[in-house]
């Protein structure tokens, strides 16, 4: 293989593919990064941890085929810190990689092509373009919530589910369920759903926030992967199996109290108060619920703090209490001015959406009104 390409555009795509480079991996080849020629003036870079397998194209020019493995690590570090300009790459029968600029030359040993893992082939499912910044802000507000405990099986994943003209986002973890939801006109396929390892979904995620040029993705769902199509990338991902939770069962059907209140006060009045905690313990807040008036308070051993914030409620007056942290990441997560929230009683969740519409569901378990007693 002898290939030149210039430094600037190889470093943005060792960027990308590296992403799928597991660094705990025991299977010492997917540490490494397929370089293989595609034609005589492009080059693909590949890597894959056999979970999740990313792909990228990058302008070359090529004067004798082949392709060769090398370490990502190594080979990524050394073209970040080379000047901008052309490289010269070249790889001989032993996988010798001489890596050459004007001044400087480097030898890396490499692996055999063929020792490279390939994902197997799927069939083509149901596909679905959408802008790339709606997919992300979907993943974006759903996959915090998702569970990081190994061993509770699909809710560690994010469900993807296509219906109608909308694709939907969901994740939970037994205390919290985020759901968003974006309207697609253009799809027109059979319902499908897919749940994709949550830590996977934010590298997606990554990857899409990294291209440049086109404004849209491609998804194609199939039955064992997911696969993700921006400009000249190309991200599979292994499903998760078996059946996610009803979701929908867990939201309540109607709810007492309603509260609309300005999102920024209520995240500011929020952290501030989450500052007020015990060592060794979660932020706890407390909310007293009042005519025009939403009051946040906290308490720990150094103090006690609490914040008056204007709101508009209906129904009763109502005291309850959340993990901070619970209500942080789903303020952060919606950018509207104004939220609505929605109660039943001081043991029962609280729903958050938007004022108008149903763009996004949040549901949070509340915690015991003595956790946080002021």
């Amino acid at each position: 293989m002898k290939i030149i390409c210039k430094q600037e555009k190889l470093i943005k795509a060792l960027n990308i593919v590296s992403k799928a480079v597991s660094p705990t991996s025991t299977l010492g080849i997917t540490k490494g990064i397929l370089i293989k020629t595609e034609g005589d003036m492009k080059i693909s870079l590949s890597a894959t941890d056999i979970q999740i397998s990313i792909t990228t194209a990058v302008d070359a020019i090529v004067n004798e085929k082949g392709g060769v493995v090398v370490s990502a690590r190594l080979f990524t570090d050394l073209v970040r810190k080379l000047p901008a300009g052309d490289i010269l790459i070249t790889a001989d029968e032993e996988n010798i990689v001489v890596v050459k600029t004007e001044y400087s030359e480097y030898k890396l040993q490499g692996k055999v092509e063929e020792e490279f893992p390939r994902m197997e082939s799927d069939e083509s499912g149901r596909q679905l373009r959408i802008e790339k910044e709606e997919i992300r802000d979907l993943i974006n507000g759903t996959a915090f919530a998702a569970s990081t405990d190994e061993s509770r099986g699909v809710i560690t994943g994010v469900l993807f589910e296509l219906k109608e003209d909308k694709l939907s986002l969901v994740a939970l973890d037994g205390f919290r369920v985020a759901i968003k939801r974006e309207k697609s006109e253009a799809y027109k396929g059979e319902s499908v759903k897919a749940i994709i390892p949550a830590r996977l979904v934010r590298e997606i995620s990554k990857v899409i926030a990294d291209t440049e040029g086109e404004n849209e993705a491609l998804l194609d769902i199939g039955e064992r992967r997911i696969k993700v199509f921006v400009e000249e990338t190309l991200i599979r991902v292994n499903l998760l199996e078996g059946e996610y939770i009803k979701y929908n069962d867990v939201l309540p059907k109607e709810n007492k109290i309603k509260l609309v209140v300005g999102r920024n006060e209520l995240l500011g009045g929020v952290e501030r108060a989450a500052m007020l905690r015990s060592e060794g313990k979660n932020p706890f807040v407390r909310f007293s619920v009042e005519e025009g008036m939403l009051t946040v308070s906290s308490r720990a051993d150094e103090g006690r703090g609490h914040e008056k914030i204007k709101a508009q409620k209906t129904g009763e007056d109502l005291e309850i209490g959340f993990d901070a942290r619970f209500l942080t990441d789903v303020l952060k997560a919606i950018s509207d001015d104004e939220i609505q929230m929605q109660f039943n009683t001081s043991v029962s969740p609280c729903l958050i959406s938007p004022v108008e519409g149903d763009r996004y569901e949040y549901l949070i378990l509340p915690v015991r009104l003595s956790t946080v007693s002021v």
